[in-house]
């Protein structure tokens, strides 16, 4: 697991060095204030017969998110963060599901396809690190027993964004794919769910400095 997370770093130290483009006569460093629509689009929320998938057990989510970025070279930016992100549970056949909430805490690197200037800039990126999910209790019946426990689970995600630059003052949108792993069970096998896959939509502004 080590070598897989210092591998993606250590690639863009290397294309930095061999590139000699370093940006010059401007602050590289900047943080980044997002809002999040984050909906489930793959995975079941337990095992068995007709058991919900993750899009019928909770709503599209709702997350806030902080970045820190550094920008290594006009090609690289290496950045971290961490977010808060809330999904209402829903019914479904007669279950109640609890809401479930998730603080995601990663390292990831933007690829800028063009270098930096006023306007429009186009970028991909890349995230690896650990989401903390909270513990989510089921309800039949008027009875209510806890599904899953709280955990830290591991989770990575990638996608294409654009930022438009007033300066030091620039406003972004993203979209992602992102992995998540599965939760832990508290009832053995009946909620040994699979890990789930959403789609993060994002918007939010940047400050240089």
């Amino acid at each position: 697991m080590k070598r897989f997370i210092f591998l993606p770093f250590a690639v863009v130290a290397l294309l930095c060095v061999f590139s000699g483009q370093v940006l010059a006569g401007e602050s590289p460093f900047s943080l980044r204030l997002a809002g999040q629509v984050v909906p489930f689009v793959s995975g079941s929320a337990g095992s068995g017969d007709d058991v919900p998938d993750y899009n019928d057990a909770f709503e599209t989510g709702f997350s806030i998110a902080l970045e820190g970025a550094y920008r290594v070279c006009s090609g690289f930016s290496l950045l971290g963060g961490i977010g808060y992100e809330h999904h209402s549970g829903e019914t479904d056949q007669d279950i109640s599901f609890d809401s479930l909430d998730i603080v995601p805490v990663y390292l990831g690197c933007k690829y800028h396809i063009r270098p930096r200037k006023t306007g429009w800039n186009p970028y991909l990126r890349a995230d690896i690190g650990f989401a903390k999910l909270s513990s989510v209790d089921i309800s039949y019946l008027g009875s209510s027993i806890e599904y899953w426990d709280s955990s830290w689970e591991f989770m990575a995600d990638a996608g294409m964004g654009i930022e438009y630059l007033f300066n030091n003052l620039g406003v972004f949108f993203e979209i992602r794919a992102r992995y998540l792993d599965s939760p832990s069970s508290s009832l053995a096998v009946y909620s040994d769910a699979d890990s789930s896959w959403s789609i993060p939509v994002v918007l939010g502004v940047s400050f240089g400095f």
